[in-house]
Order: C-alpha cells, then structure tokens, then sequence
C-alpha cells in the first residue's frame, strides 16, 4: 500500500515537472527565441496601415514609431491636432511611408466614429493598436503637471462625469472605433490576416487601491477581445480578423515619472518587446518579459498579500507625484 503511495506521488512529482519544464521553455521561447511575425500585417503589395490610437506621446507614439521602421504606413490618433501634427511631421521624416491621423478626444461621448474615419475608409487598415487609455490622475497630469491638486481620492470623492471619462477614454472609446472599422478590417482580411490589439494593464487583475474603475474597465477589455474573436471565427467562415489583449505592467513616461528598474521600462522599450509580440498567436498576454515574471511571481501569493503589495506600491506613486508638485 505504501509502495502504491509512493508510486503515485513520484508520477504526480513527475507531470509537474513536465509541467514545469513545458512551461519554462514556453517562456524562453516567447520572450528570447522567438522572431517577430508582425511582417505578415505587411501585405497587399505593402500599403498596409497601422492605426494607432493615442499616439501623440507615451506608449502611443514609440509604438508608432516602431511600426513605422517596420515598413507600415500609419494613422495616428490624438486629441490636439497641433501635437499629432507634430508627431506626423516626425514620423514622415524617418521614410518614405504614408501618415495620417484624426483628432477625437477620447474622454467624451457622442463621437460620429464613421465621419471620424470616413477620410480613411479606402485605406488598407491590417493593424490596429488600441493604446489611449489613462486614469483622471495621468489626465491631471498631463494637463497641469506642477499642479498639486492631482485627485488621489476614492470614486465618491469623483464627479459622475469625471468616472464617465474615465470608462468612455479606456472602455467605449475603443469598442466604438472598433465597430466602425470592423467592416473596413473584414475588406482587409481578404488578402490577408488583421490584428485589433488592446493595450490593457494588469491592474485588471490587481485592482489597487485608488483605480477601481480604471482597473475594471481595462478588465471589460480582455473580455471584448476574447469575445470580438470568438465573434469573427464561429457561426459562419471565419473573417480573417483577429484580436489579443495586451496586459502592460508600469511604463515609465512623461505623466508617470516611476523609478528607473527592471520591471519600469521606457515607452521606447515597451514598444519594443510590444511590436515583436505582434502576431504571436495568444489571444491574451504580456508583451514585455519582466512585466511577464513579475505577474507570474504574483500569481504563487495570497490574494491579500498582493493587495498589500499593490498598495504599497500606489502609495509610492502618490508620494512621488506629491514630492515633485
């Protein structure tokens, strides 16, 4: 009987340890080996777009600047046209390609998303990043970057229209413009594959203190994506458009001044390791490596001591943030 014992717990012992090992070379393979695919969004004799929302600055604008010396023409979205200009006017000088752009601020409602993209409706759009997004405190921020009044409150100390702005910039903003250009994207498929990318945070898993609606509606995007994919594969010929969710971990830039380390890259690093993920095939993953290792050390902790964690570590955004106002 013990015999029997033992033998069992060595075979448990053993799959995990495939387990393990499968897992481990996964990673390395993901992270290390593995060579880029985003060429393949490159097709129809190369006058492929990339519309890039929120690409006046950050995350938005390293990116397209990444897809741009990949050969991609592009779209850039922004909400003041003197900056995206700006941006445009840099990008062009870097090549040959085409850029466009369309100006919307993404925290109001009521946007006419097909006026919107009606100038670029005979484009060849294969690739969409949605990056704009935020929370009202990176908003602040950005507007008032000395101003020592940046809103670090719980939502009953927010105005409705201050939380609205926040789910319509991260949540509705994203699933409008993605209804309108599906059609334009299924046209685009039939030479050859599409990607919608949302760029998500892993708040949405951690919801820390101070970001509930922010976190939350980063969460409504893992499930539209994981949904609008299901959508164009099931119930008919699949379309040939695709979408992932993107889980991003902390980002240095210019309203989020964190720390220089490992697990805090520059936007340009970030888009980096974002632009060779692209058209890995995961429906749902982390694009920058150190991001990935610490979601997956978090993982082997008790729910209450991540929160602690994730506390702390607002607590040191605020101080930081109130420090340099």
């Amino acid at each position: 009987m013990i015999n029997i014992a033992v033998q069992a717990l060595a075979v448990v012992g053993f799959l995990l340890l495939v387990s393990l090992c499968y897992r481990l070379l996964s990673f390395i393979w993901f992270y290390r080996l593995r060579r880029t695919s985003v060429q393949q969004y490159l097709h129809d004799d190369s006058s492929a777009y990339a519309l890039i929302t929120g690409a006046s600055d950050g995350i938005g604008r390293a990116v397209a600047q990444e897809l741009y010396d990949k050969g991609f023409n592009l779209i850039i979205h922004g909400r003041n046209e003197d900056k995206v200009r700006g941006v445009a006017e840099d990008l062009r000088a870097r090549g040959s390609q085409d850029v466009q752009y369309f100006i919307a601020d993404a925290e109001n409602s009521g946007h006419d998303f097909a006026q919107l993209i009606k100038p670029l409706k005979r484009l060849n759009v294969t690739l969409v990043v949605h990056n704009v997004g935020g929370t009202i405190m990176s908003r602040e921020r950005h507007a008032h970057p000395s101003s020592p009044h940046i809103p670090y409150t719980m939502i009953d100390g927010l105005s409705e229209a201050d939380l609205q702005s926040i789910v319509t910039r991260n949540a509705f903003f994203p699933l409008f413009l993605t209804r309108a250009l599906l059609p334009q994207l299924r046209l685009s498929a039939i030479s050859g594959p599409v990607l919608v990318q949302f760029v998500g945070s892993q708040t949405a898993d951690i919801a820390p203190p101070r970001l509930p609606v922010y976190s939350a509606s980063k969460a409504f995007l893992r499930a539209l994506a994981r949904g609008l994919d299901n959508d164009e594969r099931f119930w008919g010929a699949p379309t040939g458009v695709r979408f992932a969710y993107l889980a991003l971990g902390e980002v240095r830039t210019h309203t989020h001044d964190s720390a220089h380390s490992a697990t805090s890259p520059s936007a340009e690093s970030l888009a980096q390791a974002l632009v060779a993920r692209i058209g890995c095939g995961k429906r749902a993953y982390t694009p920058y490596m150190w991001h990935a290792i610490l979601q997956w050390l978090l993982g082997f902790l008790p729910e209450t001591t991540v929160d602690d964690y994730a506390a702390e570590a607002m607590a040191e955004v605020f101080a930081r943030r109130k420090k340099a106002a």
